[in-house]
């Protein structure tokens, strides 16, 4: 909402985010990726006013609890100087801004321990993910279709079954790893870009607490999730992000070890092969090999594959 305000006799345009939070029986635990509350507790808490100076949270005016047992948070609106057509620079310095914003947290920065903030968010999507996978991926039959068999290259069933079983793996090897805070949920419809130095972050409901490089595998994955074609067209991208998250680290003063930092990035976004897979699977078996639909399908296969090697080259870290 927006309007105009009359202050020291001149006429000031004002607007308000008004972000309205439905509870959720399904998403009542804080150990839940989505904990409906989170978000809530985060503002409350008087976290998000305390975060470096890299990446902020849009200011909260107020928070109120309504009858029908919604919550509204009044936000300040953000924008930026980007807009939604991002160019790879544009990525690249989003990912070396995530970079000093996970790095601060190794060099002196308190990280946060409040009960409401989540610490397995990556295995808890993937146990939601879970629920809607028929299982379908791991029959080898099913790779014999011909679209699947026009778009997968050869093998395909004996390497997703091979990364399927190594989830529990990659999953505990992220444990493993050296702990930051993460907005978990870091891509362009959330960022807002203030100036080179910094972004304004929206969106916190995924707040938690996670291992070094997580963060920029979910960005990628989501930017890849976003748009299917953007491989295709930039097939540097993924080693680009990692160089400017590793400098993002080193400028904020962390000179660890890279090859944990990128275990982190590809065991993340790898594991959104598990739940890109079954989808294509359902495409595959109710679409027709004909229009926009095609093409869209093969460059999501294509991301898929590309998904399952970054899984696969973090396997090679175990």
């Amino acid at each position: 909402m927006a309007g105009k305000a009359w202050s020291h006799e001149k006429s000031v345009d004002w607007s308000l985010i008004l972000k309205i939070i439905v509870p959720s029986s399904r998403a009542d635990e804080p150990t839940h990726y989505n904990y409906w509350k989170r978000e809530i507790l985060a503002y409350q808490s008087g976290l998000l006013e305390k975060l470096p100076e890299t990446i902020r949270a849009p200011r909260c005016f107020a928070i109120e609890e309504k009858d029908d047992n919604t919550v509204w948070i009044w936000l300040e609106e953000v924008t930026d100087s980007i807009g939604p057509h991002w160019t790879l620079r544009h990525y690249e310095e989003a990912a070396r801004l995530l970079g000093r914003f996970n790095g601060s947290y190794l060099v002196g920065e308190p990280l946060p321990d409040e009960p409401w903030l989540c610490r397995r968010w990556l295995a808890s999507w993937v146990e939601e993910c879970d629920k809607y996978d028929n299982k379908m991926a791991l029959i080898e039959e099913t790779w014999q279709l011909p679209v699947l068999r026009k778009w997968f290259p050869p093998h395909m069933f004996k390497r997703y079954s091979k990364f399927h079983q190594s989830r529990r793996q990659l999953l505990e090897g992220l444990q493993k790893l050296p702990k930051v805070l993460t907005h978990n949920d870091a891509w362009p419809p959330n960022l807002f870009r203030q100036e080179k130095s910094s972004m304004v972050a929206i969106d916190w409901a995924f707040v938690g607490i996670a291992g070094l490089g997580e963060e920029l595998g979910r960005f990628y994955g989501l930017l890849l999730h976003r748009d299917g074609s953007l491989l295709r067209e930039t097939s540097r991208l993924p080693d680009r992000l990692f160089e400017h998250y590793v400098m993002g680290l080193r400028d904020a003063g962390w000179n660890g070890d890279s090859a944990k930092v990128r275990f982190g990035f590809t065991a993340s976004a790898g594991i959104r092969c598990g739940m890109m897979v079954p989808k294509l699977i359902e495409q595959a078996y109710t679409g027709t090999e004909e229009g926009p639909l095609v093409e869209d399908l093969r460059d999501r296969c294509s991301i898929a594959v590309h998904l399952l090697e970054l899984a696969e080259e973090a396997i090679s870290f175990l």
